[in-house]
């Protein structure tokens, strides 16, 4: 548990802290982020440990998305945190799924040393997989409103490319960071990839820095330029009132024509005036008479008007001071506002007394054009005085109507974006006026500031067209780039993951090499070992053998010359033996031992085998004990010939390790198994030399076979042997109290069954058996071999005619009729086996018995003698009782 608490708070640490500085780097005023190295990492961490990082993954994507917000309250707004946990779970997702395909279904995963597989599993965890998150985070943003439907798939590009370019970078380096268990080989990996990523993020970092204060200085530029045109146009328009104001100053009577012919050039320099109006000063005294005047000069049915509550024009109340219109050019649009009062407004007679005392321009409070009652404006008023040194002199206001709509349209900056301006009137903090609100949707607003003109404030408000930051260059060379630390990545784990495989590989191959010396090096001082043993085994019945042939023959008394006799027979038997061994062992490690199953009554089997060594036992004043339950009948179904070796075998081996106590063969049976042990209480065997017991050519030691003798084969074949019948042997032992064998056969004996020979002979008594009336041919090319056969023969009253090779024996057959043929197997010129084909295939004799005679005791040799036509086979040394029962069987069937 604390395990997976410190994986899954490394995980997130590691997800959130490259994704933060991944936007602080690369998320700058629109420009994308190229690489989104979190993705990365999260697909290296399901290839590394699986399921244990879900949690990790997920707390790292959630706080990730989180650190957006505006304020950390919004957390608890459920919306903003389903939003958010569901990116979180679209990205566990998506890495989860990648690495499930590149193990379960490519079935290969990221291999360092392999180019092809690395680039085949990071295009199916990146650019395939990261559709996902992709899709779900850009969806959840239009659903939410965050960014609005037409950039739904810029931000799908943006950030699909940002999530595979980070899977393409990041999982190799991530795994390159554990897969790598050799420092050296991390560095060479991860140093120089994420110090060229640090470099090409940190340029575009850069880049983009100078193109935002660029673009920041082009804005400032822009404002300042639209600020000035704003001055300016305002300035113009006090310009041309002021100018009115002196031409009504320096005239004393002005007729509507010379007001028409100064004003119209006037309003040919700017849009935004609406009009330019007269507006003398009437003191209430002079209502009566200037009304009479006006009408009198130019305008029929005049009089000053104001409007009622209900919005309908009307004659003015009664006040001490009047300001009807008297002039209004242009006059088409203007005709109801001649006559009208402008004193009968509040808010205007409060800015027409305020010019009047200050002697400035004022600009009015936003009021309703008589000429667009669904449009805002303002008035421009101007005192106009006929002496500057009196101001007791007064005459009246020019006034210019302004549209602040046609102000605000008049603002091209350039020919390519349009600004606008929005005007609003804040003199009265607690109710702001909006002369002018420009169609600002789909706008960004450049700039707010205050200005002061005509002894009001207004604040003026930029607006300029969304222009979608072109990042797309700068964007693009990022993805270049990064696509170049991808490949120095590849290349870098490719190149490191060959020079790790080739150094494991010579290492794996070193030890190997150097196993195999430590085997060759062993087996050669076995070898060693077991050519001293084999010479000492062989040497020694050899040494016996040939002294007690010399007393024998130094003997006159013909007993004790027999006894030296017997005796040597008696070691040509261990020398027999000896090689007999070399033989099974030889075949079973060629796999051409053959084991045939039969019937065997096991109790007797082991009666016989006790006997065989009682004489031994006897020797050495030994205890022999055969422990089973007579009243059970034991039998089993194995190789009779090899259970006895086996047993012949331990048996000997107790013996030979028991100097004193007792031997105990035991037998005992299960449903399924049949289990013998020998039991002695011999020097036993220590716990390292039991683990090389069994091995060929193996002893407890050396001094076993220098104060034991031995050559070491004998438990290795007792071993294959009882494996071969299906069972296992075993070992209990303790060095100095004796040791204890047992082997297992099964019941059902996985054996083919024997097969009855038809060459079987009879038991026969040989004692009073004459072979002199029969016609022998022995085939031998040895001298001595000659000398032997032939005086074994002759004890039976047979005198054999001898051929030296094949050719002979053929010439010899032609020319006279034999009862049998002895026939060697390995003889010059021409080969038994070749001359038996002769004799079967070009003489014809099939019924002459030919019997083999050969030092080779291999099966095959058997089954080629057979397979060419002889009769039977006779391994060398030759078995005088087995030569002539083998004689007298053929023999006997041919007189029958």
């Amino acid at each position: 548990m604390k395990g997976l608490f410190k994986l899954s708070f490394s995980l997130a640490c590691a997800y959130f802290i490259t994704g933060y500085f991944s936007n602080l780097l690369l998320a700058i005023d629109g420009f994308a982020v190229a690489s989104w190295p979190p993705a990365g990492i999260a697909v290296a961490s399901f290839l590394l440990w699986g399921r244990k990082s879900f949690l990790g993954i997920f707390v790292g994507a959630l706080l990730t998305s989180l650190i957006h917000l505006d304020n950390v309250v919004d957390i608890l707004n459920w919306q903003v945190f389903f939003q958010a946990a569901a990116i979180a779970i679209a990205v566990v997702f998506q890495a989860w799924l990648g690495a499930q395909i590149i193990i379960k279904v490519i079935k290969a995963p990221l291999d360092l040393s392999s180019l092809k597989h690395s680039v085949q599993s990071l295009i199916i965890a990146g650019p395939v997989c990261c559709i996902i998150g992709a899709s779900v985070g850009t969806s959840l943003l239009v659903f939410n409103n965050i960014i609005a439907q037409h950039a739904a798939l810029d931000s799908f590009i943006a950030w699909w490319i940002g999530d595979s370019i980070g899977v393409l970078i990041f999982t190799p380096l991530m795994l390159a960071a554990f897969n790598y268990s050799v420092m050296r080989y991390r560095l060479q990996v991860i140093l120089p990839s994420l110090l060229i990523y640090i470099l090409i993020s940190v340029s575009f970092y850069g880049a983009a820095s100078v193109k935002k204060e660029k673009n920041i200085q082009k804005q400032e530029i822009k404002t300042l330029a639209v600020q000035d045109s704003i001055t300016h146009k305002l300035d113009e328009i006090s310009a041309h009132l002021a100018l009115l104001a002196t031409f009504f100053s320096s005239s004393e009577d002005v007729n509507f024509k010379e007001f028409r012919q100064f004003t119209a050039k006037q309003l040919s320099y700017s849009e935004e005036i609406l009009a330019f109006e007269w507006v003398p000063y009437v003191p209430k005294s002079a209502l009566l008479e200037y009304q009479q005047m006006t009408q009198l000069a130019d305008v029929e049915h005049f009089f000053v008007k104001e409007k009622s509550p209900t919005n309908q024009w009307q004659a003015v109340a009664e006040r001490d001071v009047y300001y009807p219109i008297r002039y209004a050019y242009p006059l088409k649009g203007n005709e109801d506002a001649i006559g009208f009062d402008l004193a009968s407004n509040d808010f205007m007679q409060e800015a027409l007394n305020k010019s009047k005392t200050l002697n400035e321009m004022v600009i009015s409070q936003p009021v309703k054009l008589v000429q667009n009652q669904a449009e805002l404006g303002v008035l421009f008023l101007h005192p106009v005085f006929g002496s500057m040194e009196t101001e007791d002199d007064f005459k009246g206001f020019a006034v210019a109507v302004v549209s602040l709509k046609k102000l605000s349209q008049s603002l091209l900056f350039d020919h390519e974006n349009l600004v606008t301006a929005s005007f609003l009137d804040i003199n009265n903090t607690n109710n702001t006026h909006a002369i002018y609100i420009a169609n600002n949707e789909s706008m960004d607003l450049l700039k707010s500031y205050q200005l002061l003109i005509g002894n009001r404030m207004w604040q003026v408000e930029l607006h300029e067209p969304l222009v979608t930051t072109s990042w797309l260059i700068y964007w693009l060379a990022q993805i270049v780039g990064m696509l170049f630390v991808w490949l120095l990545v590849a290349f870098l784990i490719s190149v490191t993951g060959t020079n790790v495989q080739i150094r494991e590989q010579v290492a794996r191959q070193t030890r190997t090499l150097r196993q195999e010396k430590q085997k060759a090096d062993e087996a050669s001082q076995i070898k060693s070992q077991f050519l001293a043993n084999m010479s000492h085994e062989v040497r020694t019945p050899i040494n016996g053998i040939k002294g007690l042939h010399y007393l024998a023959l130094q003997q006159n008394d013909w007993q004790q010359a027999r006894t030296y006799i017997e005796q040597a027979d008696g070691a040509l038997g261990v020398l027999l033996r000896v090689l007999n061994d070399l033989l099974d062992f030889s075949k079973m490690e060629a796999g051409k031992l053959d084991l045939m199953q039969e019937p065997v009554d096991i109790g007797r089997l082991a009666e016989e085998v006790i006997n065989l060594i009682q004489f031994e036992v006897s020797v050495k004043s030994l205890e022999i004990k055969l422990d089973y339950d007579k009243n059970t009948n034991l039998m089993i179904n194995t190789d009779a010939i090899r259970l006895k070796q086996v047993l012949l075998n331990l048996l000997n081996n107790a013996v030979k390790f028991t100097a004193q106590g007792s031997i105990t063969l035991k037998i005992w049976q299960s449903k399924t198994m049949t289990y013998l042990s020998v039991s002695d209480t011999g020097i036993g065997i220590s716990k390292e030399a039991q683990k090389k017991l069994f091995r060929p050519f193996a002893q407890a030691d050396n001094s076993t076979s220098r104060q034991y003798g031995g050559t070491g084969l004998g438990l290795s074949i007792c071993k294959k042997l009882v494996e071969l019948m299906g069972g296992a042997i075993d070992l209990k032992s303790t060095a100095g109290q004796g040791s204890t064998f047992t082997f297992s056969l099964p019941l059902n004996s996985p054996l083919p069954k024997v097969e009855k020979s038809e060459q079987s002979f009879s038991d026969v008594d040989i004692e009073n058996v004459s072979f002199a009336n029969s016609a022998v041919l022995l085939v031998e090319d040895n001298p001595l071999n000659q000398h032997v056969a032939t005086a074994i023969l002759k004890t039976k009253g047979c005198v054999a005619d001898i051929a030296n090779d094949g050719f002979a024996a053929i010439e010899m057959l032609t020319e006279k009729s034999y009862d049998i043929v002895l026939m060697d197997i390995q003889m010059p010129k021409m080969d038994g086996l070749q001359a038996t084909k002769v004799i079967r295939n070009e003489l014809g004799l099939l019924d002459l018995p030919i019997i083999g005679l050969s030092a080779n005791a291999h099966d095959d040799d058997v089954k080629k003698a057979l397979a060419c036509g002889m009769n039977s086979y006779i391994t060398k040394p030759i078995d005088a009782n087995i030569l002539f029962k083998a004689l007298w069987h053929y023999l006997a069937a041919i007189e029958k």
